[in-house]
């Protein structure tokens, strides 16, 4: 049936993505040229231009057209919040992915960290203390990340600390102030065991870390239940 259709339009373009016809920032065909080469109306040509839009792969420009969206990750994170808000998922499940994608990028950062890296990781720690910055403490958990060197864990990553960034800042502007010192020197044992090579150690201090999160979501949860 012609209504069915639209879904060869996202067929289409990922064939286009495929054999490298379309990279991000690059505008798609128009909906004519689509409908003369789908051999389908416009109409459902703009369904699955909607339908793609919808998830990110394109952004409509008034006046202009139909691009491939150089920043998918984006709409990610606002699927997230809305899981989030509609009780699919809860920050305790965020913070498990969170740590998980944290503990692997370490054990390659193990084997593949520079010396010059891991300066770069105190230093942005030195900044941590000295703030207390949420951006700082992003900063940190992001360059452990990249030194893993997977752009998915990435993109991931950066979408869920999009949804749990506001619990983060209030732990650490607001929180107990023993568990914030207990959070800051496992970012420092993180650094020392990967100076020196050590992944047990090394995940071990990420795991404590993680588990100090989840002991503060569990009293923002119980705090928000009794107002």
């Amino acid at each position: 049936m012609e209504e069915d259709r639209y879904q060869d339009v996202c067929t289409y373009v990922r064939r286009l993505i495929e054999q490298g016809q379309l990279r991000p920032g690059d505008r798609l065909p128009t909906e004519r040229a689509l409908s003369q080469d789908l051999g389908v109306s416009r109409g459902t040509v703009r369904d699955g231009l909607r339908l793609l839009e919808s998830m990110g792969v394109l952004e409509s420009r008034q006046g202009s057209g139909n691009y491939l969206s150089d920043h998918m990750g984006q709409y990610l994170a606002q699927s997230l919040h809305f899981m989030l808000l509609l009780g699919e998922i809860d920050y305790q499940s965020i913070n498990r992915m969170r740590r998980a994608i944290e503990l692997q990028s370490y054990r390659i950062a193990i084997q593949t960290s520079t010396p010059e890296q891991v300066q770069g990781l105190w230093r942005i720690q030195e900044e941590l203390e000295r703030t207390r910055s949420a951006e700082k403490d992003e900063a940190f958990h992001d360059a452990i990340i990249d030194l893993g060197g997977d752009p998915l864990m990435r993109i991931v990553s950066d979408a869920l600390s999009d949804v749990i960034g506001h619990l983060i800042t209030q732990f650490l502007t607001r929180g107990a102030q023993d568990l914030l010192h207990q959070t800051l020197d496992t970012h420092r044992r993180m650094i020392e065991y990967l100076e020196q090579r050590r992944v047990d150690a090394g995940c071990a201090a990420i795991t404590r870390h993680y588990d100090i999160i989840d002991t503060e979501i569990a009293r923002w949860q119980a705090e928000r239940r009794t107002i």
